[in-house]
């Protein structure tokens, strides 16, 4: 299990003594269909089960099919989406705190092993398909090492811990350089997304979000489109709706009463918006819930 904060950090619920869960997505869930951007400090591997969906990170798109697989570094942020239908799409994640990789701080494995790609540009997004022999070696041990930490058996702990870094020899083995040199993403991309999602009741103005991080108002749109492919009010408007799906199914409140607490000035505006994001109004959408 795993909650976003205000920071569209992902905090997953780990037990202390062995921080290794293995958690399932199915995007049907998300509020929106989609996985939206998020971030968070472990490293985390993905297998995707069943359906298509496209993983978007340091400004690319990765088209990932039934059998694929995924590494995200620490701190990058990335979305994911459905190609088809939301309902086909679903994928199991391991998240890995960086501890696990490091033995403890000053060691050699740390220094050598790790720190070294941890901000490397080649290594925070790697797309991981059976039509690679180094790959589908790792997706076969990602499958065994899922299953070891699912089904809990004696010394699972022990198993899971080898495969585990026997996989994160594998990619360090196997890094390339790409043709085409990632975008790496800077901290204040992070700033502004934070900075929205916190005040996305608020009457915000580009003004106001170029001063938090202390940038001009076009190196802030450059840089937000750069980072996330998309505009800072677009993803404002798709947070807002977000909320309001959430409100929506968790609250009584009118559709006029959710359009205000989410920071549309409109009501009509706020319905025009849901209707061309989902294809419903407001209205349809929670009657459409109440009778499933």
């Amino acid at each position: 299990m795993f909650f976003v904060d205000s920071n569209q950090k992902a905090n997953f619920i780990q037990p202390y003594s062995f921080p290794l869960v293995v958690h399932e997505t199915r995007l049907r869930d998300k509020p929106m269909g989609f996985n939206n951007w998020h971030w968070h400090e472990e490293v985390q591997f993905s297998l995707l089960l069943e359906g298509e969906m496209i993983t978007t990170a340091q400004g690319q798109d990765y088209h990932l099919h039934a059998g694929d697989g995924f590494f995200i570094n620490s701190n990058l942020s990335h979305m994911s989406h459905p190609v088809t239908d939301p309902d086909e799409s679903r994928f199991l994640s391991l998240n890995v705190q960086p501890s696990l990789l490091t033995l403890f701080h000053g060691s050699v494995v740390e220094q050598k092993y790790y720190l070294p790609y941890l901000d490397h540009p080649s290594f925070q997004m790697v797309h991981l398909t059976p039509d690679t022999l180094w790959q589908e070696q790792i997706l076969t041990d990602l499958r065994i090492l899922f299953s070891l930490i699912q089904e809990q058996r004696f010394g699972f702990e022990l198993d899971a811990y080898s495969y585990l870094l026997r996989i994160w020899k594998q990619l360090l083995l196997n890094m390339e350089e790409p043709a085409q040199k990632p975008t790496m993403e800077r901290y204040e991309a992070h700033t502004i997304l934070s900075y929205l999602k916190e005040h996305f009741t608020e009457d915000i103005t580009l003004d106001e979000v170029a001063s938090h991080v202390h940038l001009s108002r076009s190196e802030c749109c450059d840089l937000f489109r750069t980072t996330y492919d998309t505009t800072i009010f677009s993803f404002l408007a798709d947070y807002r709706l977000e909320q309001s799906i959430l409100l929506l199914r968790d609250s009584d409140y009118s559709v006029s009463q959710i359009a205000q607490q989410i920071g549309f000035k409109s009501t009509s505006y706020f319905i025009k918006r849901f209707r061309e994001k989902t294809g419903q109004t407001p209205l349809q959408y929670r009657r459409r819930l109440l009778l499933c």
